[in-house]
C-alpha cells in the first residue's frame, strides 16, 4: 500500500506539472468511448476512493466468454432451469471475475464475428459483474496474437503499432492507451480492483514479429510505462487499485521477476501465474523458496508483493463426441490431470474431482498468504444446438470452444451448472 501510495503522489505531481490535457489512444479500432481522459486533478484536488464489493481474498472465474454465448443462442442452467451465469458465480461463492480487453480486435472468420474482448463486450460484462455484487480484475492486453495457423504467435507488436520502432515510442503507445481506456470505464461508473497489464507477458510482450525471442529486459521497460499510466489513473479515480504482472509459468518466475525488475519495472503489486501442470501445457514448479506455492508465497513478500494464480483449470467429465474431449466440433486445447488413458481414469474427471483439486490449491495459496485464485475458460460451453457459428479464437481452432471440458456448467447435462463451481463456497 505504501508503494501504491507513493506512485500515486508521483503521478499527481507530473500530471500537474505537465498540465496534460487529453491521452490519445483507443482499443480494436473502435471508439472506447466515455471521453474520461480531458481534466487531469489539480493539486489540490482529494479523490474518493470507489468502493469494490470485496477486499479479501480473490475467488472467481474469466467470464469473457459467458455472454458473448449466450448472445449466440447458447443457454447456461442451473437445476435445469436458465439462470444469468454471473447469477449464478455470485450465488456459489465468486467475489470477483477477470475480463480480457484486448487493443487489436479479432478478425472476422467464416462471417463469424469473435468480439468477446472488444471494448463495447467488456463494458457490458464489467457492468453485468456489478449488478450481480462482482469486482473486476481488467486484462488489459495490447499486444496481438496470430491464430492463423497451428503454432499460434502470441504476444505480437498490434498493426496500428508496427511503424513505432523505438522503444520510447512504443511505450508512449502503450501508456496512452491504458490510460485512456481506464479513464473511460471510470467515466462508465468501472473501477477495476486489479489491472493486469499484458496477458503471460514473461513468453514476450509486444514482439515485433513472431519469430523475436522474448527480451525480459525489453519487456520491463514496455510494462514500466504501462504500469505508470495505471499510477495516472489511480491519482485521478481509484488509487486503491492493484497491478498485476502476469507471468506464464511458475518455472519462469523467480528468473523472470529479477530481469524485469533489473530493467526498472517494480511499480506492480501483484504477481500472477497460470498454472496448468497437464501434459498438454507442462507447467512446473520452480526451485528452492519457489518449489512450491507457499513459498513463492513467502519469497515474494519479502520483495514486496503479492501472489495469485490467474489461471488454471481441471477438468470436470470425460464426455465426448467421437472419441476425443469435446463438446463439438473444435478440439479442446487442455485437460487435466492427464491427456492418456482417459476411460479408465474416469474417476479422476468429475465435477467433485474438479472442485476438491481447486478448493485444496486455493488453500494452499490462500494459507501462504496469497491474494487469491481465478480459474481460466470454465464459463465455456460447445457451440453445439445453435444455428450461429461461435468461435472463441479464429481460425486454427475451428468453430466452437477449445474449453468446454473445464468449465463449471456440464455440456453433457444440458449446461447445467455442476458443483465444482462450489470451492469457492468451500475456501472462505
Amino acid at each position: 500500500m505504501i508503494k501504491r501510495l507513493f506512485a500515486v503522489l508521483l503521478a499527481v505531481a507530473a500530471l500537474c506539472a505537465c498540465g496534460k490535457e487529453e491521452t490519445p489512444g483507443g482499443g480494436g479500432g473502435e471508439d472506447v468511448g466515455g471521453g474520461g481522459s480531458e481534466n487531469q486533478p489539480g493539486g489540490d484536488e482529494v479523490v474518493t476512493p470507489p468502493e469494490y464489493f470485496s477486499t479479501d481474498f480473490m475467488k472467481g472465474a474469466t467470464m469473457c466468454f459467458a455472454q458473448y454465448m449466450a448472445d449466440a443462442g447458447l443457454k447456461y442452467r442451473e437445476n435445469g432451469a436458465e439462470k444469468d451465469p454471473y447469477a449464478s458465480m455470485k450465488a456459489h461463492g465468486a467475489n470477483i471475475v477477470r475480463l480480457q480487453l484486448n487493443f487489436e480486435d479479432f478478425k472476422t472468420y467464416n462471417g463469424a464475428t469473435i468480439d468477446w474482448a472488444s471494448w463495447r463486450r467488456v463494458l457490458a460484462d464489467a457492468k453485468k459483474a456489478y449488478a450481480n455484487g462482482l469486482d473486476v480484475l481488467l486484462t488489459l492486453k495490447p499486444d496481438a496474437d496470430d491464430y492463423s495457423k497451428q503454432t499460434t504467435d502470441h504476444n505480437l507488436v498490434p498493426a496500428a503499432w508496427k511503424s513505432l520502432t523505438a522503444e520510447s515510442k512504443l511505450g508512449d503507445a502503450l501508456y496512452d492507451w491504458v490510460y485512456k481506456v481506464l479513464c473511460d470505464l471510470a467515466a462508465e461508473g468501472i473501477y477495476p480492483r486489479v489491472v493486469a497489464v499484458g496477458n503471460e507477458v514473461s513468453v514476450g510482450f509486444l514482439r515485433p514479429d513472431g519469430s523475436a525471442a522474448a527480451d525480459a529486459g525489453r519487456t520491463g521497460r514496455l510494462l514500466k510505462r504501462g504500469f505508470e499510466a495505471v499510477d495516472a489513473y489511480a491519482a485521478k479515480y481509484n488509487p486503491n487499485v492493484k497491478t498485476l504482472l502476469h507471468v506464464d509459468n511458475p518455472r519462469n518466475m523467480q528468473w523472470f521477476i529479477s530481469q524485469v525488475t533489473a530493467a526498472g519495472c517494480t511499480g506492480f503489486d501483484i504477481v500472477g501465474s497460470s498454472w496448468y501442470p497437464g501434459t498438454n501445457i507442462g507447467h512446473t514448479m520452480g526451485s528452492g523458496s519457489y518449489a512450491t506455492f507457499g513459498g513463492i508465497c513467502s519469497a515474494l513478500k519479502t520483495q514486496g508483493y503479492d501472489f495469485m494464480i490467474l489461471e488454471t483449470a481441471h477438468s470436470f467429465t470425460t464426455g465426448t463426441v467421437d472419441g476425443k474431449w469435446m463438446g463439438d466440433n473444435c478440439n479442446n486445447s487442455y485437460n487435466y490431470p492427464d491427456w492418456s488413458d482417459d476411460a479408465t481414469n474416469a474417476v479422476n474427471y468429475t465435477p467433485a474431482a474438479q472442485r476438491k483439486w481447486l478448493g485444496e490449491l486455493a488453500a494452499e495459496i490462500k494459507a501462504g498468504g496469497g491474494a487469491g485464485l481465478v480459474t481460466w475458460g470454465t464459463e465455456s460451453l460447445p457451440s453445439t444446438g445453435v444455428s450461429k457459428t461461435v468461435y472463441t479464437y479464429p481460425a486454427s481452432w475451428a468453430a466452437g470452444s477449445t474449453w468446454e471440458n473445464n468449465s463449471y456448467w456440464d455440456f453433457t447435462d444440458s449446461n447445467n451448472l455442476h458443483e465444482g463451481i462450489d470451492w469457492m463456497q468451500d475456501v472462505q
